[in-house]
């Protein structure tokens, strides 16, 4: 499945292109690159660290960003993975995991899962739309992870665990875009990809970048999109696949934070 777009890849010369920033920032690339973009720097392609009309547009619908308060807000946010922890998708996958590691299964099929989740919810005296909301994200979330396994951005035998892989990205896109936008000094951008990268080497689920851009995938499509036939699923994966195999892209130089170079 791909829509025969090759997304660029833009590195800057002035930017870490190895060593932990750059992996820090290496995670942005997604983003980066649909924004035609440098994953590395703050600086635009052409010259200038001022943001585009276009960008402040993106990231005001997007995140609602429009002051320095709103960007450390939204940025910290999404640094610590708490958008990603307040959705159904992320809980559904959280009520899995719990089953598969009490049981000590290796594989759950959609009725198990489903099941799962009601009686999650009756223990935890849902109402009926809260149970449902979360039985949708249950069964979207087991046809994306069905078609990626098909496309082969998920390895046999393997399943999302989490969706925080969207929240580094965008966070590490983020720091950079503050930058641009005027909202981040030098010495607090710095703090925030540190903990960025703290946080994003804490994550035993993401030993390598194709788990990354597995999980970015995923939750492309499972936050925003349909099933897994859409725009939200399809430029995520075309995506998360040249980053996973061009020779310009970070994710085939270093290693994902925290771990060894590919």
């Amino acid at each position: 499945m791909t829509s025969g777009f090759d997304p660029p890849i833009l590195t800057s010369s002035n930017g870490p292109t190895h060593g932990p920033r750059a992996s820090v920032l290496a995670m942005s690339a997604p983003i980066t690159s649909g924004l035609r973009l440098h994953w590395n720097s703050p600086e635009r392609p052409g010259g200038g660290i001022d943001v585009t009309v276009e960008e402040k547009l993106h990231i005001s619908r997007r995140w609602q960003i429009t002051s320095a308060d709103s960007w450390l807000h939204v940025t910290d946010s999404l640094i610590r993975g708490e958008h990603i922890r307040a959705t159904p998708g992320e809980l559904a996958l959280d009520i899995r995991d719990e089953l598969l590691e009490g049981t000590g299964a290796a594989y759950l099929d959609l009725d198990g899962w489903v099941a799962a989740v009601y009686a999650h919810g009756e223990q935890s005296s849902w109402t009926d739309e809260q149970t449902d909301l979360v039985v949708r994200q249950a069964v979207k979330s087991f046809h994306v992870e069905q078609q990626l396994a098909t496309d082969g951005l998920l390895p046999p035998g393997e399943r999302i665990v989490t969706m925080f892989a969207h929240d580094l990205a965008n966070a590490s896109y983020l720091v950079y875009a503050g930058a641009r936008l005027g909202y981040a000094n030098p010495t607090t951008a710095e703090q925030m990809l540190d903990a960025l990268g703290h946080n994003a080497s804490n994550v035993d689920a993401f030993q390598t970048w194709a788990q990354f851009g597995a999980a970015y995938v995923a939750a492309s499509s499972v936050l925003y999109g349909g099933y897994p036939t859409d725009a939200h699923y399809i430029d995520a994966a075309d995506t998360v696949r040249t980053l996973l195999s061009s020779p310009m892209s970070p994710w085939t130089n270093i290693g994902f934070p925290g771990r060894s170079a590919p």
